[in-house]
């Protein structure tokens, strides 16, 4: 990797740290067992799109394992719910450059990251007094992860393209 690119990398990092840090000090962006609207998506929206997505995997994967280093994503049951509520939905945010629509990409990407925290959900997080995959922790899931969901990908309809445009009259080149 060159150096300029490597420097595209660890910029679009940083900025998903600190804009996870600036949303959890928003208590309405928070759920109460976890999950949020995370502002920390968009520069990962943009790292893909300027850099392809190789790299925005990359952004998206150091973005989760730095976070967790510093103390965050910490909620652990089992490897597979790990994947299911960290993993998979920030890695999955590098591959929005596949599709080329950027309105489509993060709808498209979202809903990838809806379903898998509400998949790790129905297994791993049913109510009380339920069984993991029965009606109840499938209704119980969507309902939970649904909202802030949902809430992520409003914010990065509005916030990425708005943002691409304003870099690219920075004469910022992007790949697709």
């Amino acid at each position: 990797m060159k150096v300029k690119e490597l420097t595209y990398v660890s910029t679009y990092i940083a900025l998903a740290l600190v804009l996870e840090y600036v949303s959890k000090l928003i208590p309405i962006l928070q759920m109460p067992q976890g999950g949020s609207i995370n502002l920390a998506v968009i520069p990962v929206f943009i790292a893909s799109y300027h850099l392809g997505f190789k790299k925005g995997f990359l952004v998206g994967i150091l973005w989760w394992l730095i976070g967790f280093l510093l103390g965050g994503n910490n909620w652990y049951l089992n490897p597979m719910q790990y994947v299911l509520d960290y993993i998979v939905p920030m890695g999955i945010i590098g591959f929005a450059c596949c599709i080329p629509n950027v309105y489509a990409s993060v709808t498209v990407i979202g809903v990838i990251r809806f379903l898998s925290t509400f998949i790790s959900g129905i297994y791993f997080w049913p109510p009380e007094n339920t069984v993991a995959g029965s009606m109840s922790a499938i209704l119980y899931s969507f309902h939970y992860n649904v909202g802030y969901n949902l809430g992520t990908v409003i914010v990065a309809i509005v916030l990425v393209p708005l943002l691409m445009k304003a870099l690219k009259n920075l004469k910022l080149q992007f790949s697709h």
